[in-house]
């Protein structure tokens, strides 16, 4: 078998995401029950330049970002999602794991996010924050959650060096916290 069949690679997991019915209600429960957090809540994520296989779509959701043990992980409460394809995507009991996400150098993301579709792990779909570029990949048949990519930038690593650092020195207090620009 040739090597390069295992390129590129997906590297170390980013992140892990769960799909929750409450956000409030399962920091709670993380908080109390495993010592995660805090957790910095972003309400109704403004996403930009949303696409589904090339048509427009719907991802209209909120998110906490924490750390539980020595991983972060995201908290989704969705609100609307379209179309179909994105909604049942959305759609597994909760709470549960959603998808692991990856970060790539945006040298190697356009050949990974086309390698997993050739390898029947399909872009279902794509978004923007900011500089954050993201996909999702339909991996529920192999993994049982998908995948999804994230492009390195400088506002990623900020962001979740912000979420670490609040893991660090945590004492406790004021579990689930807006995020302030």
């Amino acid at each position: 078998m040739p090597v390069d069949l295992f390129r590129p690679q997906l590297g170390e997991p980013h992140h892990y995401a769960y799909l929750v019915e409450d956000i409030e209600a399962t920091v709670n429960r993380l908080v109390g029950q495993l010592g995660a957090g805090p957790f910095f809540f972003v309400e109704n994520v403004p996403l930009e330049n949303l696409l589904s296989r090339g048509e427009p779509a719907e991802f209209a959701h909120s998110s906490a970002f924490g750390y539980c043990g020595g991983g972060a992980i995201e908290l989704i409460e969705t609100v609307s999602l379209a179309p179909e394809r994105v909604e049942k995507a959305f759609s597994a009991p909760r709470p549960g794991v959603h998808h692991v996400g990856y970060v790539v150098p945006p040298t190697e993301v356009a050949d990974l996010r086309s390698a997993l579709e050739e390898r029947g792990l399909p872009q279902y779909l794509s978004a923007q924050l900011g500089e954050t570029a993201n996909t999702f990949h339909d991996a529920r048949a192999s993994l049982g959650h998908d995948i999804e990519i994230h492009v390195d930038c400088q506002g990623l690593r900020d962001f979740f060096e912000m979420v670490r650092g609040g893991a660090e020195s945590w004492d406790g207090s004021e579990p689930l916290r807006p995020v302030t620009s």
